[in-house]
């Protein structure tokens, strides 16, 4: 609760709800937003000014005069391209970094073998691709509002902790810190699902919701809740971990070390490996060729992908009970096993989901290239350029990059 003798807090509430507007509408005059957010015209005014002193609205254009003539409304919209974002994917073996706009229009792109696995190796090579991002987009430092970093695991995004990032054999590294040491930059880090989600609650499908989820579906499974307009993190950043569901107890092997997770059936290896149970004669097989071979119609294709679908379908029902979600959507790189993995998913979900909860439930997925992890990277942005909208304002680059 905003206390009436905290003036700042006031102040950053009333940038948060204009940009929060402009955010979904596009371009809006001071009359507009006046009855938007019930702020006085004079408000209005002052906040505007400060945003666009901080330069992070623009006058975009002048409309037309109103039937009774009178002063002609001039537009406001949100400067995208004033700032800039850099979001960072950290794999076990690659860091894909982009330098966005606050729109995460990608500006510049870069892809490197990572060097070293020691939290401080990868801060060091985080710094010096900052650097060069920069340094080849002609961009100032002092334009970046700061650095997110995504990646898989138990991420505590409060504290800039990766509590559990297993491909990295991380456990309780402060890596947000570390890499602030670095670059001098406000720096987030979080699960990398929650990045993407992170992504769509701004710009994506999910502009315009509350409440949805989204899943991405790969070489492993996870999902991410927007709660009443917030991603869900849960105690220490655990939410989110269905995927890891034990649902055969003693199971097929999980890449996390377990036994029978939901993940072990329905990710890219536990496709490819049933697969190939049916055909121990057909070796070599990768993802792209058994997608298309379910939908060439290839029987036992189309079975794995089947009960694989099915077996989603049964546990985002469960989500859905649980959460009711306004919207569901899909992402990662499986986005592309197409219809014989999705429609039974789809079909199981409306038919198991309580008392008619999935019916008509909106469920999009974003196109995905197998082989471009720059949306990963565009979500990672993302976590640096929800502060800005969440806090209405950019933290002052008056600290020292040394990238």
């Amino acid at each position: 609760m905003i206390s009436k003798g905290d003036p700042s807090a006031l102040r950053a509430l009333n940038r948060r709800n204009i940009l929060y507007h402009l955010r979904r509408l596009g371009p809006t005059s001071r009359t507009r937003l006046v009855e938007l957010t019930g702020l006085s015209p004079a408000s209005i005014t002052g906040v505007t000014a400060e945003l666009i002193e901080d330069r992070l609205l623009t006058e975009t254009s002048v409309g037309a005069a109103g039937l009774t003539g009178g002063r002609r409304p001039i537009y406001l919209d949100i400067a995208y391209d004033a700032h800039f974002a850099i979001g960072l994917k950290l794999r076990e073996d690659r860091i894909d970094a982009v330098l966005t706009d606050l729109a995460t229009r990608v500006h510049g792109h870069l892809s490197e073998t990572l060097t070293s696995k020691t939290p401080e190796g990868v801060a060091a090579q985080i710094a010096a691709i900052c650097g060069t991002l920069c340094r080849s987009a002609s961009t100032s430092p002092t334009d970046v509002i700061g650095i997110g970093i995504g990646l898989s695991g138990v991420i505590d995004a409060r504290h800039g902790m990766a509590v559990h990032a297993p491909l990295l054999g991380w456990h309780d590294v402060r890596i947000a810190d570390l890499v602030r040491e670095q670059t001098g930059l406000p720096t987030w880090v979080d699960n990398d699902v929650n990045g993407f989600a992170a992504a769509q609650r701004l710009f994506g499908h999910g502009r315009q919701a509350t409440n949805f989820i989204t899943v991405a579906v790969g070489r492993g499974l996870g999902a991410a809740f927007v709660v009443n307009g917030e991603v869900y993190r849960g105690r220490n950043g655990g939410a989110g971990e269905f995927g890891h569901n034990v649902i055969v107890p003693g199971g097929r092997p999980c890449s996390c070390g377990r036994h029978g997770c939901l993940e072990a059936y329905t990710a890219f290896p536990a496709l490819l490996d049933q697969y190939s149970q049916l055909h121990p004669d057909r070796t070599g097989l990768t993802i792209e060729a058994l997608t298309a071979l379910a939908s060439s119609g290839d029987p036992d294709a189309r079975s794995v992908f089947r009960a694989a679908g099915e077996l989603l379908g049964l546990h985002l029902s469960y989500l859905v009970n649980a959460l009711n979600p306004e919207l569901i959507v899909v992402g990662g790189e499986g986005a592309a096993l197409g219809h014989a993995y999705f429609q039974p998913m789809q079909d199981t979900l409306t038919a198991l989901a309580f008392d008619g909860l999935a019916a008509d439930l909106p469920f999009e997925t974003v196109p995905w290239d197998r082989e471009d992890f720059t949306p990963w990277a565009q979500g990672a942005a993302s976590l640096a350029i929800q502060h800005a909208f969440d806090t209405g304002g950019v933290i002052k680059a008056d600290a020292m990059n040394r990238a």
